[in-house]
Parts: C-alpha cells; sequence; structure tokens
C-alpha cells in the first residue's frame, strides 16, 4: 500500500484505503504514515495484569491498566487508563463524572464499540471510535509525569513502546481528549 505523507483523520484513512475495522497491521500502517513513532515487539496472549507483568519484553515504557466502563442504562461510555497496581473505586469514579453506577463493559459490548477483544484493550482502540466519540478518555493523573508508554496495538499478542509526545498526536487525529484526573482509587487490602 502506497500511504499519503499528510496525517489524516483516521476515519478517512479508512476510507480511502477500503476497510471496515481496524487490526494490528492497519493501525500500525496509519501511525507510520502519521509520523508517529513506536517501537513493537510480539509476544504470547496476555489476558490479564499478571499475565503482562509476567512478560520479559525490552521496551521501555509505563505499563498501564486499561478498562472500559459504562454507566447502567449503556448511554456513557468511559477508558480508564491507570497504572496497574491502582485497584479503581467504581462507585466514587461515577459519582465524580456524574455517570451514575458505572461497571465493566461486557466483551460483547466492546467489542462492538472498539473492535477489540477482551486482553486487547488499549488507548489505540479510540481508532475505531475516531468519528463517534462515544468513548471517553480518562487519563490517572499518576501517569502524567511519564516519557512514554505499553499499550496493546489492537492485538494481546504485542506490544508497543510509544513516546507521550507521539501518543498525544494519535489522540489529535482522533479527536480524543484525555481528560486527567485523579482516578478514584480503594485501598489496597492486606494479604492475610
Amino acid at each position: 500500500m502506497m500511504f499519503d505523507t499528510h496525517p489524516i483523520a483516521p476515519h478517512e484513512w479508512q476510507s480511502v484505503y477500503g476497510f471496515k475495522e481496524w487490526t494490528q497491521e492497519t493501525l500500525l500502517a496509519y501511525l507510520e504514515q502519521a509520523g508517529i513513532e513506536f517501537e513493537l515487539v510480539s509476544h504470547s496472549a496476555v489476558f490479564t495484569m499478571a499475565d503482562s507483568a509476567e512478560l520479559s519484553i525490552a521496551l521501555s515504557g509505563r505499563r498501564c491498566k486499561n478498562l472500559l466502563l459504562r454507566d447502567k442504562k449503556s448511554r456513557v461510555f468511559f477508558l480508564v487508563v491507570l497504572a496497574p497496581e491502582t485497584s479503581i473505586d467504581l462507585a466514587a469514579l461515577g459519582q465524580l463524572m456524574g455517570a451514575g453506577r458505572l461497571s465493566l463493559c461486557p466483551a460483547e459490548q466492546m467489542y462492538e464499540l472498539l473492535h477489540v477483544v477482551s486482553g486487547a484493550l488499549s488507548p489505540f482502540a479510540l481508532i475505531g471510535d475516531s468519528q463517534v466519540h462515544k468513548v471517553r478518555l480518562l487519563w490517572d493523573a499518576s501517569l502524567a509525569g511519564e516519557d512514554s508508554f505499553l499499550f496493546h496495538p489492537l492485538r494481546n499478542t504485542a506490544t508497543v513502546s510509544i513516546s507521550q509526545r507521539d501518543f498525544s498526536r494519535f489522540l489529535a487525529l482522533t479527536g480524543h481528549l484525555m481528560e486527567t484526573l485523579a482516578i478514584p482509587s480503594r485501598p489496597h487490602l492486606a494479604s492475610a
């Protein structure tokens, strides 16, 4: 495929190159044509943060936990990005965001919204929401000082390292805002 050298919005690029759903390959090609730098490493499938912690990969960046949340009536959706060790307080976050009771989005609904399966969710999935903007990105303030991040590129068998600068460029192209706030957390319970 030949790509333009000037970045265009993801949904326009998708239309030009004629594919329906974003894949790891189309995402990485889009990042390259947009001049967004990243490093990619393939690995065995990971489904949880515990699986991810066991990976031995040679990439620099902050690992992040990514959760897709919804309100009780499935009208409001949040992609929450936070430190892996954080236990989120869903009730407090729902109250803070004025969304009422929040819960984890079921796998089927996550696929319908962002075209990713459980274990592959990351902010890169917002590329599939770049036209309708149904999902809001909530970024934990504890990650604000990080230089780079590790995210799955729409598949849980690979990890991408991307700088804060290039990630911000990606978000700008998707039209999503990063809402940075102190994500309410529950206290860690000591093990017995």
